[in-house]
């Protein structure tokens, strides 16, 4: 007979962790995210192996726990020794909702119901809630969250290394219900790729949807910007916002067409400035004759072209001919001169 001796694990030496929530208070419907990070290396911890649970209260009111082990609370391992074997250590982020009649119905996708009151480990599902999420209201109270250790091989051996706590405050009055059908129709459409970002949103801010609803059904299909990798808070979609980014692209495609129509007066009164010579009919001999918009100041340029050598050539003339008379009167002088000179010669 073989005898086994197990190797006993001893929880309270695993080490540490840091536990964070947000928010800490909410009313019934609140998203609430846990973060646990510096997550110990676990891999070289004998059997029998430690993981590490979330034991969550919120459906303890009614009823409905999913593990007879948890005393009453639903719990899920988010860190297990197979996952230290596999060098994964990364922060694990638990993401869920707050029953609420207020919540939207639940969206068939993929075989499954989905709703935002599923919790979600590092944006999978390990749980779901359809039957409870918008039919309950979850109760005011101080809610107690724990994250402890336990044993694969004897669940009821835990050993709670965080407590944090949360305050479900009354429930703010809510405006009607959307029309969930049309939500479910919506929300495939969107998913599938058939309708853009901003034909979803306005499609469902008409049938009444509030910001925080579409956020929340964002949540469910998976479209939030942590859910697709993308930087940055996703605790409230503002529809205000969407419209403001579209109203300002429609602006600067406005801005853009203007421009264009504004430069194009530009080119045509350039061509404008080029005299064009429009033909106008002859009454009388039934010809067309050439007429300028501003063949008055064209004519007068060449009349004053012509007049300018004309006046030149007068000038030259008239000095000519002065020079032509003084020049014959000099000669008709000498040749008197002459002549006379000659008379008194032969009268001697």
């Amino acid at each position: 007979m073989w005898n086994v001796a197990w190797a006993t694990t001893d929880l309270s030496s695993i080490g540490s962790l840091d536990v964070t929530i947000s928010p800490d208070s909410g009313p019934p419907g609140t998203k609430i995210t846990v973060t646990i990070s510096h997550i110990p290396d676990i891999s070289k911890e004998s059997y029998p192996y430690p993981d590490l649970y979330i034991y969550l209260p919120f459906s303890q009111p009614f009823g409905t726990t999913l593990s007879s082990h948890c005393g009453g609370q639903d719990c899920f391992p988010v860190y297990t020794h197979d996952d230290a074997l596999n060098h994964d250590f990364a922060d694990r982020i638990i993401s869920f909702s707050l029953p609420s009649t207020s919540n939207p119905k639940p969206v068939f996708l993929n075989g499954m119901e989905n709703t935002i009151c599923d919790v979600a480990v590092n944006g999978k599902i390990v749980e779901r809630f359809s039957t409870l999420c918008n039919t309950k209201v979850e109760p005011q109270g101080l809610y107690q969250i724990k994250i402890a250790w336990v044993l694969e091989n004897d669940p009821e051996q835990t050993y709670a290394v965080k407590t944090i706590s949360y305050m479900v405050t009354p429930e703010a009055p809510s405006s009607s219900s959307p029309i969930a059908d049309n939500g479910d129709i919506l929300l495939k459409k969107y998913q599938n790729g058939t309708i853009s970002q901003a034909q979803f949103y306005a499609e469902l801010k008409s049938r009444g949807w509030t910001d925080e609803q579409i956020r929340q059904a964002l949540a469910v299909i998976g479209k939030l910007p942590h859910q697709m990798g993308i930087v940055g808070p996703d605790n409230r979609m503002s529809f205000s916002q969407v419209n403001s980014s579209l109203s300002s692209q429609n602006k600067t495609s406005s801005m853009t067409n203007i421009t264009k129509i504004e430069s194009s007066p530009s080119t045509i009164n350039m061509d404008s400035n080029v005299s064009k010579i429009e033909p106008q009919k002859n009454i009388q001999n039934d010809s067309f004759l050439p007429l300028k918009q501003n063949i008055t100041t064209i004519q007068h340029l060449q009349n004053n072209s012509q007049i300018q050598p004309s006046q030149d050539n007068f000038l030259w003339n008239g000095m000519i001919i002065g020079l032509s008379i003084s020049a014959a009167t000099i000669m008709a002088g000498v040749f008197i001169f002459v002549k006379t000179q000659r008379g008194k010669a032969n009268a001697r």
